[in-house]
């Protein structure tokens, strides 16, 4: 089920260049399909492109064959964990493939989920629900960089 309040929510929606996420795609991985839905529509209202995996062994082989420029991840899933998932594309030969930025996205109510997020390989951690606001500034932290035109919109949030 889809949340009203979630679906109807407009981050940012102050920000005019909104065109600064065009040509990005990012991968988000989770068994529940309601959460796949709410965080590709929430990306998809700042054009950018929303693949997504039901578990973590069909994000791997999306990972291989896709050009990604984000993943999204669910801890806690059926099977392969979005641990051993980061672990696995972290220990991928191509560089362009084990440096892929990382959000891992979960309910996981362990004391320790940041830090064993963190240990595995995201760059960041955000629980289940989340703000849409907060999931499109963590979005445009990971994607900047020099070449990325997202870096002159949004300022260094690293020590917000």
């Amino acid at each position: 089920m889809v949340s009203n309040h979630f679906e109807n929510a407009h981050p940012l929606e102050d920000i005019k260049n909104v065109g600064i996420f065009k040509g990005i795609t990012i991968l988000v991985v989770d068994d529940n399909q309601d959460i796949l839905v709410l965080i590709s529509r929430v990306l998809k209202k700042y054009g950018i492109q929303v693949m997504t995996a039901s578990s973590a062994l069909e994000a791997f082989e999306a990972i291989k064959r896709c050009k990604l420029d984000l993943l999204i991840s669910d801890i806690d899933m059926l099977g392969e964990s979005g641990y051993s998932l980061i672990q696995k594309v972290r220990a991928i030969n191509s560089v362009q493939i084990r440096e892929i930025p990382a959000i891992a996205f979960s309910g996981n109510a362990e004391d320790n989920a940041h830090t064993k997020a963190l240990a595995s390989g995201f760059q960041t951690y955000m629980k289940k629900p989340s703000n849409p606001t907060q999931l499109i500034i963590e979005v445009a932290k990971l994607l900047r960089c020099p070449s990325k035109k997202s870096s002159s919109l949004f300022g260094d949030y690293s020590r917000v």
